[in-house]
């Protein structure tokens, strides 16, 4: 299967893209100066002409650009300067870097762009983000009305929630009846997140980063899931992290039958965390540590060395019949005591962290 994957304006980035081309299905970019509309805090700015240079390089292949903050400021959808500011940004990427779409989640951001009657961009594909959380017919149903209504262009594809690569009956339910009705659209799945299963912790903060970004708060992202949310989740009960619904490359395999593309994510942990994942996938095969292809469970690698290749070949048949029943089963446990050591606390050197 090809992959969806970040495209970040770096140039040796950027060649490692071109060189694996035919194994690309789209990238994803963030907008990189003006205001933050994805659903990311925004580490670097440089100017359009490089992202569009950048983007140009990688030829005929699909280009969606990131405008899936889970909101944005309520006044930006009543500023009709800023919604053409908007438009003309994504004019000048669709006619000198070739974009396909653009990803949203705030449905408000989709209409109030609509509304501003530029024709010149109802060319391109409107796509539900993954944040969309879509996990039943009945909500990609009602996206895709909701597209239709706008004037944009229908989605090529829909990346459906990650909960559901851990539900094959579901996803094949789901998946079938997208295909049924809409044929134009292909299935894509979120392989590499590694997050918890239903994050409890998920639309606070999509929320809590999408009002930092407004300007109204400051950054305590990092330190809010450190404190209060996954870290202390995953860091006292490590085993939890084989509920997270990843998708190893070695399985990558089993799904071809319910989705056309997979989906990889990691674009704020740059360049060097992008090409080896990359490159596992396309192998279907990863001899190293799990976590460090992982996007939202990478920290981990710092206190566990998960031996992907020590995984049962049985893994994912074993996974995806989970009940869920934790104090009845030790699957997890038994997974994480095959297959990790943990590993003694040291200091990074500099470059590695960037």
């Amino acid at each position: 299967m090809k992959l969806s994957v970040p495209f970040i304006p770096d140039s040796a980035y950027t060649r490692f893209l071109s060189e694996r081309i035919t194994a690309i299905e789209s990238v994803y970019f963030a907008l990189h100066s003006g205001p933050v509309l994805d659903a990311r805090m925004r580490f670097i700015k440089t100017d359009q002409n490089r992202v569009r240079d950048g983007l140009n390089a990688l030829g005929p292949v699909k280009k969606y650009c990131l405008l899936n903050a889970r909101f944005i400021r309520p006044d930006h959808c009543h500023d009709p300067l800023f919604l053409e500011e908007l438009a003309d940004r994504l004019s000048f990427l669709m006619t000198d870097a070739g974009i396909t779409g653009f990803v949203f989640s705030d449905a408000y951001l989709l209409t109030a762009l609509a509304s501003t009657g530029r024709n010149d961009i109802f060319g391109l594909e409107a796509v539900p983000g993954i944040n969309c959380m879509i996990d039943t017919f009945d909500k990609a149903a009602v996206f895709f009305e909701l597209i239709e209504q706008s004037g944009f262009q229908p989605p090529g594809k829909i990346t459906l929630d990650r909960s559901l690569n851990r539900d094959l009956i579901r996803l094949e339910k789901i998946a079938g009846t997208i295909r049924q009705t809409y044929p134009s659209i292909k299935i894509e799945l979120l392989a590499n997140e590694g997050c918890i299963l239903h994050c409890p912790f998920k639309l606070a903060h999509d929320a809590h980063i999408s009002l930092t970004n407004t300007g109204e708060a400051r950054d305590f992202n990092f330190s809010t899931n450190r404190k209060f949310g996954c870290h202390p989740y995953f860091f006292n009960h490590p085993e939890r992290f084989f509920k997270s619904p990843f998708i190893r490359p070695e399985d990558i395999g089993r799904y071809r039958l319910f989705a056309d593309t997979i989906k990889l994510c990691g674009r704020t942990l740059g360049p060097r965390f992008l090409s080896v994942c990359i490159d596992a996938y396309i192998e279907e095969s990863y001899s190293g540590n799990l976590l460090e292809i992982m996007d939202a469970a990478c920290w981990m690698s710092d206190l566990y060395h998960i031996e992907n290749k020590w995984l049962d070949p049985g893994f994912l048949n074993v996974v995806t019949k989970c009940n869920k029943f934790c104090a009845d089963c030790n699957h997890c446990r038994n997974f994480l005591n095959n297959t990790a050591k943990k590993k003694s606390v040291k200091l990074k050197k500099y470059e590695d962290c960037l």
